[in-house]
């Protein structure tokens, strides 16, 4: 199942809201979550294609005459009362969730999602709105999903969408005016370490998921084994890749380019990628208002940088105003990856599909 994420509609004066429904319905959703801060004239099934909707309210609509019956097809989740099931799956609506993490770290968002899970065995997706801007962060276990605001937004009207089926997060939005760059992706992945010993099938169908992406060229943010350097697989992209201070720099073909450390900057058709493997483990205990912080001062000293790319945890997504921070996850445990498409800047979470173990026979 695809699910659509919307939030923050507000008045949705640029009236973005259709727009975003019928690409949500190209795409497949099937289900669509808004995370509060709705507005009484929004409350129509119409304007949302006739789609099921869980819709979380906010505390001072609670007890409004417009909120208290939820329109056919629609549920309302409250405070204190935000887990519902969509299909076989449990999911939290919620809306301020995400205002924890501003002051907070990630590290405390995590706690959270563990013992809202622990609460309520299955939940494998909670969602939130608020900070007007697109938050990411994953487990094994739960996705948490700010799907960025349809209004007031850091950059278009923002929305996102969850495919259940392949465990996979797009970030989006319909921007604000119509871009004259011609579109291509960036694919991301980080800490593939041993993966080849591992998991022999896993580059080629990197690959195949790098191409179904329109991918064409790759950053590998570190921790990389030196063998792997040169993957035939990749043959077909620019590969730019980093090395950790202990690895020995070996020949590579000619598509694939060593990030110095002295110059930790790729630059493709004019956007600039910070590119940091540890990073994420320091970025782990900051705040969002910490997190803009870093990113400023990383801006002054790299001019003009777009996208600060970092490895060694979990996939990470934070929207800043001038910046945004993605971390693709750890591959060799997960076979995570990313993909950024650009102008539009929309950021997708996925993993290589392994094969199920074969059936045995019974005797």
């Amino acid at each position: 199942m695809i699910i659509g994420i919307v939030s923050d509609t507000h008045e949705d004066k640029a009236n973005a809201l259709p727009h975003i429904m019928a690409e949500l319905k190209v795409r497949g959703a099937e289900y669509i979550i808004h995370c509060g801060d709705i507005e009484p004239k929004h409350l129509d099934p119409k304007l949302f294609g006739g789609l099921p909707v869980i819709c979380a309210l906010i505390e001072e609509q609670v007890d409004r005459d417009e909120f208290r019956t939820p329109p056919a097809g629609w549920t309302f989740t409250t405070p204190g009362n935000r887990v519902h099931r969509i299909g076989d799956m449990l999911v939290y609506v919620g809306h301020k969730r995400s205002f924890d993490f501003l002051t907070g770290s990630e590290a405390e968002l995590l706690a959270t999602m563990d013992k809202i899970r622990r609460d309520n065995d299955g939940l494998r997706l909670m969602t939130s709105g608020h900070t007007h801007h697109q938050i990411s962060c994953q487990t094994r276990l739960v996705n948490f999903v700010n799907p960025g605001a349809v209004e007031l937004s850091f950059d278009g009207y923002e929305f996102a969408l969850y495919d259940t089926g392949k465990n996979r997060t797009v970030f989006t939005r319909i921007p604000v005016t119509t871009p004259v760059i011609e579109s291509f992706a960036v694919g991301v992945v980080s800490d593939s370490l041993n993966i080849s010993d591992l998991d022999p099938a896993f580059w080629a169908r990197l690959r195949q998921e790098f191409l179904e992406l329109n991918v064409r060229h790759v950053i590998h943010c570190g921790n990389i084994s030196v063998k792997d350097v040169g993957r035939e697989e990749l043959g077909e992209f620019e590969v730019y890749y980093n090395l950790r201070s202990d690895q020995r720099k070996s020949d590579a073909p000619k598509n694939w380019h060593l990030i110095e450390p002295a110059n930790p900057v790729v630059e493709i058709n004019e956007y600039r990628f910070f590119v940091q493997l540890d990073l994420g483990a320091d970025l782990n205990e900051q705040s969002e208002l910490d997190l803009h912080r870093v990113s400023l001062n990383l801006r002054r000293q790299y001019h003009d940088i777009r996208f600060i790319l970092c490895g060694f945890t979990r996939p990470f997504l934070e929207e800043g105003e001038q910046v945004r921070i993605v971390n693709p996850g750890y591959a060799v445990r997960d076979r995570s990856f990313a993909v950024i498409t650009l102008p539009r800047a929309e950021i997708l979470f996925g993993q290589v599909p392994v094969d199920p173990l074969p059936l045995l026979e019974s005797r």
